[in-house]
């Protein structure tokens, strides 16, 4: 009985194959669209951060003080002065139709200020509807703005006869910070972003995948051919059907872990062959998941719309972008019904923390246990496959008759 029923699916899935290799709709949509993928982001970030963004001046006092903090700025390879303006109007204006991110605007008096303790102030504008670029732009004039302070203190101390760096580091840093990223410390954020955002978008071709490739054969009428290679098996049918589309998904995953680890050096500190496990189980998850979309729909338009709408929401989900954790109690739970958070969370622990497998277990687990939704569906689907193979049969014999 095994034995035949391993017959049955190697002819079904040789028959697959041929399909897949007939039609370039599956190379074009999988593997071209997937390594494109890898290319695109691997080498849209390739630099880790966004450089030289562009910020406009508004240099009210024009100084050699405002000069010098202008230069500084420049110096910074994440951003860059690309406008300087004689009013606030005119930066304002370029800020609103994206031109630039952030705006400095220096009153007039900077400097004699300055020089007469007055603490004089420098307004800085940032547009966070651009997140990253807003944030990045912040962050790097805050820093710039900040050892600019430290050097005029600095200097003002050596002025009064304070010198030596035993002496001046407790005035100028009362509190030393040491600083340690922990599993990003280069700050790079492919890293933080292409883990993630790669394997959703392979998440998002093997369920299309899946669902089409079983949907197809009750749209165009070919079940009778699908399932006679199966002699009749359902079970054979639907293992061989989606077989070639494991191995084709997996490899491409696989590739990805490549690219990633090998290529592009991102950190491994845990177990390639567990991540390798964990991409094997995450295809395997949402190929379990497309089955159970088109079993439970059945209309292949309907089931492909509801399959897109899943994948997409599950990058809300995986907790990549927002965590978790400050989700409200519902999305919370929401968020067990989307392979790629536990892929997520086993990818945390292994890559960056490097720990021990058994704090990934549960996660194993977790897609371990879509694999069983195909059964909840199975009597659902086997009928509307064995009534479509009916259909073919009375339409045969149909056309038969009137020849």
């Amino acid at each position: 009985m095994s034995n035949s029923i391993i017959q049955q699916t190697r002819n079904v899935a040789r028959r697959e194959w041929k399909r897949m290799l007939s039609q370039p709709v599956y190379l074009l949509s999988s593997i071209f669209a997937m390594l494109f993928c890898y290319l695109f982001f691997l080498t849209l970030m390739s630099e880790g951060l966004p450089q030289q963004l562009p910020i406009g001046i508004v240099d009210g006092d024009n100084s050699s003080m405002s000069r010098t903090l202008e230069r500084n700025i420049n110096a910074s390879p994440q951003v860059e002065i690309v406008g300087k303006y004689t009013s606030f109007t005119e930066a304002r204006k370029d800020m609103q139709e994206g031109r630039i991110y952030a705006i400095i605007d220096i009153a007039p008096g900077f400097q004699s200020d300055l020089l007469a303790n007055r603490q004089p102030a420098i307004s800085y504008y940032v547009n966070d509807v651009y997140l990253v670029a807003g944030s990045l732009a912040y962050k790097d004039l805050t820093y710039i703005s900040e050892l600019m302070s430290g050097f005029i203190l600095q200097q003002s101390l050596q002025a009064r006869g304070i010198t030596g760096e035993e002496n001046l580091m407790p005035i100028l840093q009362p509190i030393a910070i040491d600083t340690h990223q922990i599993g990003n410390p280069y700050t790079n954020y492919s890293v933080y972003l292409s883990n993630v955002l790669l394997p959703g978008v392979l998440q998002l071709l093997i369920i299309m995948f899946t669902i089409y490739a079983i949907g197809i054969e009750m749209k165009q009428n070919s079940t009778r051919e699908w399932l006679s290679k199966g002699n009749g098996s359902i079970l054979a049918a639907l293992a061989g059907k989606i077989l070639p589309h494991t191995v084709l998904f997996t490899l491409l995953g696989l590739t990805g872990l490549f690219l990633l680890y090998g290529v592009m050096g991102f950190p491994m500190n845990g177990s390639i062959v567990w991540m390798s496990l964990s991409m094997f189980l995450f295809v395997m998850a949402h190929q379990a998941i497309g089955i159970f979309i088109i079993g439970l729909f059945q209309r292949l338009r309907d089931s492909i719309s509801v399959g897109v709408f899943y994948g997409l929401l599950s990058f809300s989900f995986a907790g990549f972008t927002f965590p978790i954790e400050a989700m409200p109690r519902g999305a919370q739970i929401f968020s067990w019904f989307f392979p790629i958070r536990y892929y997520f969370k086993i990818y945390v622990n292994e890559a960056l923390n490097g720990a021990d497998i058994r704090y990934s277990l549960i996660y194993f687990a977790g897609l371990l246990a879509f694999l069983l939704l195909p059964f909840l569906v199975y009597t659902r689907l086997r009928s509307t496959i064995v009534q479509h193979d009916r259909e073919e049969i009375k339409n045969s014999r149909f056309n038969e008759q009137l020849q």
